[in-house]
């Protein structure tokens, strides 16, 4: 029997569900509740086990928990159960279960159950968060109803004698565990739909917390308590709405419980949501923004909940009476800051400007009925307030005082009136960059700019944070390099255009409306224009080629402005994300900045320091080696090195590579293979005879021998060699690793005596490659810079990973008539990024002509895969 009623609420639940699919049922959680409600009442009816307790006086009740009991069930949550008694529990239970439960088991269904008598419950509601929580979200489904009564009402009564402040600090202390561990998903951009700050769990928070301190029955009596306006009730229920549709289209997708919007599946779900030709920005993107200002509104009802869990039971006795602030119209009670009326805005409106001021400066948040106010008094900061000197420099303080342990600019963001002050501020709002590369919408990515640059008013205790202090310190004008920070991706407003080029240009009239000088706004647009120039230039360009600074210091022009874009380059990276902010591009800008400040204070290329070192290293390699070769042959050897090798080498790796090329005697080449000590990854450093295509016959032969490369460099050794130093994974086959480079080497002697050896390699190339990550694919690019060296053409390809990728631009460079004399081979987080200094095999110089160029680019176009997004099957029509 208990199969049959299985079965039924199977074919229920998947009729249910391609309902909502379809778009047919908008009630579909209280619906699937529902159905679970029946099919526990109908086995219950039907019972014998049950029949059985009940007859020998030992009654019991079903009770729903957690979302269940909140009538909220998506496709694959979680059903929990409680078996409660009402003063103990009898083991006859079992044969009851087993015919509740086991037939959902078998289905699949996720369920979980506690038997419990009223007292044991109630205990360990008070002693465990978890279960209080679960408690608190109680519902009858069927059974003795008076054993469900007395519980709830003894477990009140415990609650409001006993356990009242300990439960509403358990309340707090979970929201800020949960802070810790989950984040704020409304600066994520693969947010946690449930768990995460701006999910379904804020919204649970208020509603335990009217719970614990109204006793109130469902959602709707949120409003009718007080807790929201009815203007906050209906967008909390739109919001809902919106964040549960995403949620079981996300389990449907997965076909499990998943509650974080991965990258794999944002596309389909904004497919299924019909998020379809939605303008110039991908429809994702808007998808995406969409879901951020709903979750950003789930945030605020968070920030609700805690402020009156702060008011009601943690803040000590304070004075009733509020106490004014040195601002007229502002007043502080209990640790918040109000206004003293509404009337008193109508006659100053700037107070809606000053109260955040005053909020920054006594680092005491605003209340949410001050913020509720400003968002309905927007109106009034009109075009006379925005341009109020007065106004501006309010607006430059607040700038100031916005730090990320109290956060000032983000509670303008949510009411709305930093996108009122700046209009132009509203174009990125809730707007997502689409990639791996940044964790935050652009919006809340700008605003921890800003936090990111007042962090370094604080020295630090590393050498590091020290020099970012220090730099900090001697920029003149701070207001300008945040207003610089707040602006620096305002263009990404227009996906259409360069958002760096855009950006200068809509801030200049930002800019002037802030009352900036006609330098100041220059040199703002500059520092815009710009604000990527040393990031890219460090992990792009050969920094250990002082031209690279000499090209740095033109560009940048001023010790002034290097200094405010080397804190904004800073800044915007770690406010992009830990892809890209790392130690490794930590150190290459600080190194990047250090030079080209050199540069433009002295006009030395070579830093002493600089010279120090290699010094230093050419006499401990002298010593190593002073007893195998005579001591000119060694020095005659360094003086050949390029000061680039020499200060990115250490100095053992120097000994073991002036070794090789003093053992190559004859030989095409020499390699050794060494493997790291904290990876599996093997390094091949190979030296050769300088001639046209090495580089790219190595490649092509590791990628014939299924070799992966990882990274590479090119180093020239004198004018007549080189040394090709290759990051590579280890061969599959770990017991013939050693036979397996044997045949890599007969391969490249082969390679190097007949060019057309590799041809077959060719073939193997994929002529498509597919893109499955649901993220929309970037066409493969080809940048060809001819500025930053004077002695090479710098070729960058932007293109997506692939068997054979190295060798497939490197060969069209030598077919070309190129020869590559550095490499500089890595990642970029969403594409591969390689990156190749170049001259002409005929003449050995750069290549100038812009036909040549144009051929370059093309022939390496012709020979990359062409890229395809994944198709995503819409099941909704």
């Amino acid at each position: 029997m208990q199969n049959t009623q299985a079965r039924v609420l199977i074919q229920k639940k998947e009729r249910l569900i391609q309902g909502f699919l379809a778009g047919d049922e908008p009630h579909f959680l209280e619906k699937l509740t529902r159905f679970l409600d029946e099919y526990f009442f109908t086995v219950y009816e039907k019972s014998i086990a049950a029949r059985k307790l009940v007859a020998s006086q030992n009654p019991f009740a079903v009770i729903a928990l957690g979302g269940y009991g909140r009538k909220e069930q998506c496709i694959h949550s979680d059903i929990d159960l409680l078996i409660l008694f009402d003063k103990s529990v009898v083991p006859e239970v079992e044969a009851f279960v087993q015919e509740l439960l086991y037939p959902l088991w078998d289905a699949r269904f996720e369920v979980g159950y506690a038997v419990r008598s009223i007292d044991e419950c109630i205990a360990m509601a008070f002693d465990r968060f978890d279960i209080l929580t679960t408690v608190l979200d109680a519902r009858f489904i069927c059974g003795h109803s008076l054993i469900y009564s007395v519980f709830k009402e003894k477990f009140r009564h415990r609650l409001s004698t006993k356990y009242y402040k300990q439960t509403l600090d358990f309340l707090f202390d979970f929201g800020i565990k949960r802070l810790e561990n989950f984040g704020d998903s409304t600066y994520l951009v693969t947010p946690d739909l449930k768990s995460g700050f701006g999910g379904l769990r804020d919204y649970h928070t208020l509603l335990w917390y009217a719970k614990i301190k109204s006793d109130i029955k469902e959602r709707r009596d949120l409003e009718y308590y007080g807790f929201l306006s009815h203007f906050e009730y209906e967008t909390l229920e739109k919001s809902l709405a919106y964040i549960w549709d995403i949620r079981n289209r996300l389990h449907h997708i997965t076909g499990r419980k998943c509650d974080t919007l991965h990258f794999e599946y944002q596309t389909e779900v904004a497919g299924l949501l019909n998020y379809r030709n939605q303008g110039e920005q991908p429809d994702v993107e808007v998808f995406l923004g969409d879901l951020h200002a709903h979750m950003d509104f789930l945030k605020q009802v968070n920030q609700i909940t805690f402020e009156d869990i702060v008011t009601s039971s943690r803040i000590r006795k304070e004075p009733a009476t509020p106490r004014l602030t040195k601002t007229a119209g502002l007043i502080i009670q209990k640790r918040r800051l109000y206004f003293a009326n509404t009337v008193v805005i109508l006659q100053h409106p700037d107070l809606l400007l000053k109260i955040f001021l005053e909020s920054g400066r006594r680092r005491i948040p605003l209340s949410i009925e001050a913020r509720r106010v400003v968002s309905e008094f927007l109106h009034l900061v009109d075009e006379n307030i925005k341009t109020d000197p007065e106004n501006v420099k309010i607006f430059k303080k607040i700038l100031a005082l916005s730090f990320w342990e109290f956060n000032v600019l983000n509670v303008m963001l949510s009411t709305g009136i930093l996108e009122q002050f700046i209009p132009e501020f509203g174009a990125i709002r809730n707007k997502i960059q689409y990639n791996h590369y940044h964790l935050f919408p652009v919006d809340k990515h700008s605003i921890r700019c800003v936090q990111v640059i007042n962090s370094f008013r604080d020295p630090g205790t590393n050498v590091i944070t020290t020099l970012y202090a220090d730099v900090f310190k001697e920029v003149r004008n701070k207001n300008l390099l945040l207003m610089a920070a707040l602006l620096h991706d305002i263009g990404k407003s227009d996906p259409a255009k360069e958002h760096s080029k855009t950006g200068a240009a809509i801030a200049r009239h930002i800019l002037e409306r802030m009352g900036f000088n006609a330098a100041e706004v220059a040199d703002g647009q500059h520092l815009i224009q710009n604000h990527l120039l040393l990031a890219k230039t460090a992990t792009r360009r050969d920094i250990f080629d002082e031209e690279t600074a000499v090209y740095t210091a033109n560009k940048v022009g001023k010790i002034r402005l290097l200094r405010m874009l080397f804190l904004l380059t800073v800044a915007d990276s770690m406010a992009t994300g830990p892809k890209a902010w790392n130690d490794w591009t930590e150190n290459l800008i600080k190194d990047l900045f250090l030079k080209t400040m050199r540069i433009l204070k002295t006009g030395e290329l070579a830093s002493k320091k600089s010279q120090r070192l290699i010094q230093r290293k050419k006499s401990e390699v002298l010593a190593l080696l002073k007893e195998s070769w005579r001591e000119q042959e060694i020095m005659d050897q360094l003086d050949a090195m390029s000061g680039r090798y020499l200060l990115y080498m250490s100095t053992n790796h120097i000994v073991d590579h002036i070794r090789l090329f003093r053992n190559l005697g004859d030989r095409q080449f020499i390699w050794q293979i060494s493997k790291d000590k904290d990876s599996d990854i093997r390094t091949v450093a190979i030296c050769g005879r300088e001639r046209p295509g090495f580089y790219s016959k190595i490649a092509g032969v590791f990628f014939l021998n299924r070799i992966n490369i990882v990274a590479s460099q090119a180093y020239p050794l004198g004018d007549t060699h080189i040394l090709d130093i290759f990051k590579v994974m280890p061969p599959r086959d770990r017991i013939f690793e050693h036979e397996k480079w044997e045949k890599a080497a007969h391969d490249l002697n082969q390679a190097l005596v007949d060019d057309h050896f590799l041809d077959k390699v060719v073939d193997k190339i994929p002529k498509r490659i597919t893109i499955a990550s649901g993220r929309r694919p970037e066409p493969n690019q080809v940048r060809i810079d001819n500025e930053t060296s004077s002695f090479f053409t710098i070729i960058e390809v932007l293109t997506y990973d692939f068997g054979g990728l190295l060798f497939t631009i490197t060969d069209a460079l030598y077919r070309s008539g190129l020869n590559v004399n550095v490499a500089m081979v890595g990642g970029k987080v969403d594409q591969i990024m390689d990156i190749f200094y170049v001259r002409d095999l005929e003449n050995d110089q750069k290549i100038r002509d812009p036909e040549k160029l144009k051929l370059i680019k093309t022939a390496i176009i012709k020979r990359l895969p062409q890229i395809h997004a994944k198709e995503v099957v819409n099941e909704k029509n």
